[in-house]
């Protein structure tokens, strides 16, 4: 199975895709739903109507498989800080309330709650992650309190790969009636989750790392036991119904997560996504991560060999992250770049983010110029 997701994507030798915690290239699925939408668009316009719609909701629907919850929770938006400032903006939170999270979050994640506190008078807790960023969740029970409403991190942090125990940290929160709220985009599609097994409350991501699907696609799944505490941010036709429908100053938003779309949904992007995901279900997860793990534990252990500091919040032989966040010399940026070979400069150094589909080659070609 792990051919076949390999052979989905563009092999030159000439481009080394490390980066791709940060953007990924595309399946050539993604790429054929995009050129048969734009060719269809071209050719029928609003004929396409009923078909195009059809192909959202199998997207909606794969996703919701992916992540483990029912499509009907899952809301679509332009990128990952939209779906965060969704929920964050409407949460109910109250003058003293308390939001908790890690100290090094994203800031796509980290801004919409600081926002959301601020409006409210509510108060942004941070902790900070150990000397190596990994994440234990006793540092963040340690900060609950009876004010505490939420408490919204990262899975997989997106400067070493320390995970979260969302399933040991789920039980506190049912347990305490907190809020429990995850960006997944550095882990859905690389690791198998499961929301509603897990007991998370809601979750948002993005399109365009672990998913290889073009950038801007955010999505937002919210339990279907809140849907009615979260009131839509944006507000449009949808909304309420579909842009067909007359107008009704009475009319009441829907009862599922579609009230979050308030309009026009980017339906190339959307059907480039759900193409993709089939792709990872019929690969199967589980596949996906022992082969990104595998080349990230050989990239790990030649850059250690070669007398490199790395970062991590894992040991060598139990490295399980795709991160691999090492302290370079003062030739490195350019010897990868002479390589032709993408990174990302994150926190203590350079973090290097291999994939399924990358090669034994590439490593290999990246450790020997280092």
């Amino acid at each position: 199975m792990i051919a076949r997701f390999k052979a989905s994507f563009h092999q030159t030798g000439k481009l080394i895709h490390l980066n791709n915690g940060g953007l990924a290239p595309i399946t050539a699925q993604a790429r054929d739903k995009i050129k048969f939408w734009a060719d269809r668009f071209y050719k029928e316009g609003f004929f396409t109507d009923h078909d195009y719609v059809q192909d959202v909701l199998h997207s909606r629907k794969s996703l919701a498989t992916l992540i483990g919850c029912d499509h009907s929770e899952v809301a679509f938006f332009q990128s990952t800080a939209s779906a965060v400032s969704q929920l964050a903006m409407q949460f109910p939170l109250e003058e003293g309330d308390e939001v908790i999270t890690w100290a090094e979050e994203y800031g796509s994640h980290l801004f919409p709650w600081q926002e959301a506190c601020k409006r409210r008078g509510a108060n942004l807790i941070t902790v900070n992650s150990l000397a190596n960023l990994s994440t234990p969740i006793d540092l963040l029970i340690e900060k609950i309190t009876p004010k505490t409403k939420v408490i919204a991190v990262s899975w997989v942090q997106f400067l070493t790969g320390a995970k979260t125990d969302l399933e040991k940290l789920s039980a506190v929160t049912k347990e305490k009636d907190i809020f429990l709220f995850v960006d997944i985009i550095q882990g859905l599609g690389l690791h198998p989750f499961h929301m509603k097994k897990w007991g998370v409350d809601a979750v948002a991501g993005g399109s365009h790392k672990w998913l290889f699907s073009p950038v801007g696609v955010g999505y937002l799944a919210l339990d279907q036991k809140h849907m009615q505490m979260i009131k839509p941010h944006n507000v449009g036709s949808y909304t309420f119904g579909t842009c067909d429908d007359p107008t009704d100053s009475v009319c009441e938003p829907k009862f599922d997560a579609l009230k979050f779309e308030a309009g026009s949904k980017q339906v190339l992007e959307i059907t480039a996504l759900g193409a993709s995901v089939d792709l990872i279900l019929s690969t199967g997860v589980e596949v996906i991560e022992k082969e990104t793990l595998r080349l990230a534990k050989k990239l790990r252990t030649g850059l250690e060999e070669k007398g490199f500091s790395v970062h991590s919040p894992y040991e060598r032989d139990f490295h399980t992250s795709a991160m691999v966040n090492f302290i370079p010399n003062p030739q490195t940026i350019s010897k990868l770049q002479s390589l032709s070979c993408n990174y990302a400069i994150r926190g203590p150094g350079i973090r290097l983010t291999p994939a399924a589909f990358n090669s034994d080659a590439d490593i290999e070609k990246v450790l020997s110029i280092l």
